[in-house]
Formats: C-alpha cells, sequence, structure tokens
C-alpha cells in the first residue's frame, strides 16, 4: 500500500489532484490508515494510469468516470480505446514534427542561397590593389 504523497512522488501528479479525485469518486483509495490517511494498492494505481491516458486527450473528468464506471466496457476495451486514441495522436504529432522540419530545411537552404548569393562580393576586400 502505497500513501498519497508516495503516489504523487511516484506519478507527479500532485497530492490535491489525488484528494481531488477521491473525493469525485474518480480515483477512491483502497483503505485508509488508523490515521485517516488514504491507502492505494496496485489496482488504484492502474486506475491512475487509465485516467492519465485519458486526461492526455483532455477529456473531462466526468466522462472519465462515465467511462471508468461503465459495466459495458471491459477494462481491455478500455485499453484497446486508449491505444487507438494514442496512436492517432502519435500520427498528428509525427505529421507536425515533419512539417516543422520542412519549415527548418526550407530556412536552413534559403539561408545558404543567400549566402552563396553574396559570396563573390565579400572576397578580396582586405587586399590592397
Amino acid at each position: 500500500m502505497r500513501t498519497v504523497k508516495e503516489i504523487s512522488d511516484l506519478t507527479g501528479i500532485s497530492v490535491r489532484t489525488l484528494h481531488y479525485y477521491d473525493e469525485i469518486g474518480l480515483l477512491k483509495p483502497a483503505d485508509k490508515s488508523e490515521a485517516g490517511y488514504r491507502l492505494y494498492d496496485d489496482k488504484a494505481l492502474e486506475t491512475l494510469q487509465q485516467i492519465l491516458f485519458f486526461r492526455e486527450f483532455d477529456i473531462p473528468l466526468k466522462e472519465i468516470k462515465a467511462v471508468m464506471e461503465n459495466p459495458a466496457l471491459e477494462k481491455h476495451q478500455i485499453l484497446k480505446m486508449q491505444r487507438e486514441m494514442l496512436m492517432a495522436k502519435k500520427e498528428r504529432l509525427e505529421s507536425l514534427i515533419a512539417s516543422i522540419d520542412r519549415i527548418l530545411f526550407t530556412e536552413k537552404e534559403r539561408r545558404s542561397l543567400s549566402d552563396r548569393r553574396w559570396k563573390p562580393f565579400m572576397g578580396n576586400h582586405n587586399q590592397r590593389s
């Protein structure tokens, strides 16, 4: 079992966010310590991972909760859906990267042509006739 602080350190999710997920019923702790601290098990970590996958696509928490609570959807189906969403995002990102690479290449070529255009005028100015 892990504390909220340990989960926060492990995932980078703030303690406040984890508390909020508990408050709205999205991520319930597996147990509470004698002192009343929330404790999370590996199953809760898996649930958090699924939540974070959905958050990657800016899906509202209310919708994430509805999907996670839908008895018709099995964990395998949810993971498959998340994978498809991630693959689509990957393709979009690769396309954006390729566009930036083309722009950078074009700028480099343009600069190189400009430099070559001025080269004939730049030589031998320091020599005296």
